[in-house]
Formats: C-alpha cells, structure tokens, sequence
C-alpha cells in the first residue's frame, strides 16, 4: 500500500500495480513493455482522478484519491453540492483524460519524436487515454458516464432518478457485455457483466428508496443510533431511532430505523410493540427481523401471517422451532397439508416427544383427515 499525503492524499492499493503489470504483459509480452504500460496506466489513472480531485477542491470539497484494482476513486468531504457541480466534478475526469489523448497526439506529430522509441511509446499513452476516456463516458454504473446519467436524472425525477439510472445502467452494461462477448473481448465483457450484476443487486436494494435518504443528517442519526446499540446505550439509541422515524415517514432509512427499533423493543420485552413496528414493514425487511416477525406473529396468534412467512422464514433459518409453529399456524387455519408438511419438516429436524405434540389439542380440528392419520401411522412406524 502506497500513501502520498497531501492537500488531495493519495492511496495505492497493490492490487493496482498487479492488474497493470497484466495488462502491460498481454500486451508487450516483454519485462520492458511491462513496466512502460504500467508506468502509462498509473499516469493516466492518477490525471483521470485528478480531474474530478481538483474540481471538487475548486468546489470547496476535500478530495482524496484511491488506485484500485479496476481503476481509480475520488472520493470527497463536504457539504451538499448544486447538481452542475456534482456533474462537472465527474465530467472533468474523462475531460482530463481526453486533453492527454490531445498532448499526445499533438507530440507525436513532431517528426523527431515520431520516429523515435519514445514516439511509439507516445502512440500507445494517447490510445489508452482515448480508449481510458470513451470507455469512463458509456452510461454504466459505476462508471463516470453512468454517474452524469445519475446526476442529470435526479437533477429531472428526484430521487427516484438514481432507479432509473440503475436501470439503464443495467440494459446498457447487459447489451455491451454480450456484444464484447460475440467479439472475443472476454476481459470486457466479463467486466461488463460485473457492472451489469452489481447495477442490478442495487436496483434490488433500492426499491424503497425516498428523499429521506438522501439527508445525510438523517444518516448521521442513524449512524449515531446504530453506534449507541452497540455500546449498549439503549435509551439512548431508542431516542435517535424515534428521531430518524419522525422525518424519514419511508423509504431505506425509515426501514432501517424500524427494524433496530424492533429489535431493541423485543429485547425490552415489549413485544406487541416489536411486532406492530415489524409488520408495518414486512415487504421490506431483512432476512433476521423477517424471522422475528415470525416469531412475534405466532405469539400475537396473527396465525395466517405466520403460514403467509413459514416458507421464506424457514428457507432462511430452518429450526425445528419454526417448522413447528408453522404446523400450529398451519392446524389452526385448517390447512392439512400444509401442517402436516411442517410436522414432516419438525420430524426431520428432530423434534423430540413429536408423538406428544401432535396430541396437543390445536390438532384435534385435522386429527380425522387421512393425511394426518398417515403421518400418525408412519410416525408411529419408525418410533417402533
């Protein structure tokens, strides 16, 4: 790891010198052509960064730059930019990287050094810088050209705009991926792919996304909360989390903030409170406080919420105790198949005295079905 510190620091990981010195030999095949081509990419990497470094610092922001394994990051510190702002600070990256494109074609054009060594050395910066430049602009996330769509449609629909953004992004990368496929060029097009995943996991994660999450007040809060259960200062994240709750009515940031409350309201033994808060967010829950919600339903005898989770839940965390409350839930609705499913799923787990509990009155109203009679019959079977 290289740090050069500064008023704009720069972080190098070894990984950028390992995917450049790669690079450098698939195309040189040479020691000597190695270390030019990664002396080439680590200069037009660095200029491409510093375009947005130095228009974010003209911005008042503090930038800091980041060479990794792909390519390079500028990331900056500051307050809320105007949209022109956000957008010059990434179009000025690809922008830096063209007028070296424009240096170098304007060198190799004086005859001493266009017949040199140097020359074709000249050639080979100013076609990556060009390539470097063209492929930044194509509308994919997270490159910068799939960053001014970003920018420009927030700027038009709001937040909603980043969806967007994130669609396109992937019909893009998806199209440019198979394209590159059909002409060999498996390196981009695999890379292609990775764009189109990762564009396609966050349009997933972004579904309830809302203008609230965009407040990075209301995400220093959250912070904050977050930072307080894990100290364990519980009265206190209870009051940060009710805080973030109040001005952020939905989206990402209210989900997250609910479910922390949820958690912390179980623990308290507030229970019926834990519940009201998880339900009110079902569709959008993660897996752990999905199978709270579980839990909480069966206790609240809110049994057709629970056979409407049993399936999800127990994907997720399969337990003898799920698959038995989803027999319960399951009795208690009349659904005799899909109890005696779960009670075929506790067996499995190993539920002890399973013999005994099936005895339990919540079975009398399927006890006659014959489905049931025959899960008796081969229980009782294997118990011999």
């Amino acid at each position: 790891m290289i740090r050069i510190p500064g008023k704009i620091p720069i972080l190098i990981h070894p990984t950028f010198f390992l995917i450049a010195a790669l690079i450098g030999f698939l195309n040189s095949m040479t020691l000597v052509g190695t270390v030019i081509w990664i002396v080439i990419i680590l200069v037009s990497v660095l200029i491409h960064e510093f375009g947005h470094a130095l228009t974010a610092t003209l911005f008042g922001l503090s930038p800091r730059i980041e060479l990794v394994a792909l390519g390079g990051l500028t990331y900056h510190e500051g307050g809320g930019l105007k949209t022109w702002k956000q957008f010059l600070i990434v179009f000025n990256g690809p922008l830096f990287g063209f007028f070296l494109f424009l240096f170098g074609t304007l060198l190799v054009q004086i005859p001493p050094v266009a017949l040199s060594y140097f020359g074709s050395v000249l050639q080979t910066f100013r076609l990556v810088n060009l390539f470097w430049t063209v492929l930044n602009l194509v509308p994919v996330l997270p490159l910068d050209g799939g960053q001014l769509l970003r920018i420009v449609l927030e700027g038009v629909f709001g937040v909603k705009g980043f969806r967007y953004a994130l669609a396109a992004s992937m019909m893009v990368a998806v199209a440019l991926s198979l394209l590159s496929f059909l002409f060999q060029a498996f390196l981009i097009g695999a890379i292609f792919f990775l764009f189109a995943f990762s564009s396609f996991d966050a349009y997933r994660r972004t579904r309830h996304i809302s203008e609230p999450d965009r407040s990075e007040e209301l995400k220093k809060l959250l912070e904050e909360a977050e930072k307080a259960l894990e100290e364990g200062r519980k009265a206190e994240a209870e009051h940060l989390l009710s805080k973030v709750l109040s001005q952020a009515k939905r989206g990402m940031l209210h989900t997250l903030a609910v479910q922390h409350l949820g958690f912390l309201k179980y623990e308290q033994g507030n229970h019926q409170e834990a519940y009201a808060l998880l339900r009110s967010i079902r569709s959008e829950l993660a897996p752990q406080a999905l199978s709270l919600l579980h839990r909480l339903a069966f206790e609240a005898k809110d049994y057709a919420l629970v056979v409407d989770l049993a399936g999800s839940c127990y994907q997720i965390f399969p337990s003898p105790e799920m698959a038995l409350r989803n027999a319960y839930a399951s009795a208690q609705l009349l659904q005799v198949k899909a109890a005696v499913g779960w009670l075929h799923a506790a067996f499995q787990e190993g539920v002890e005295n399973l013999s005994e509990i099936i005895k339990e009155e919540v079975f009398d109203s399927i006890r006659n079905d014959p489905l049931f009679k025959e899960f008796q019959s081969q229980l009782k079977k294997s118990s011999d």
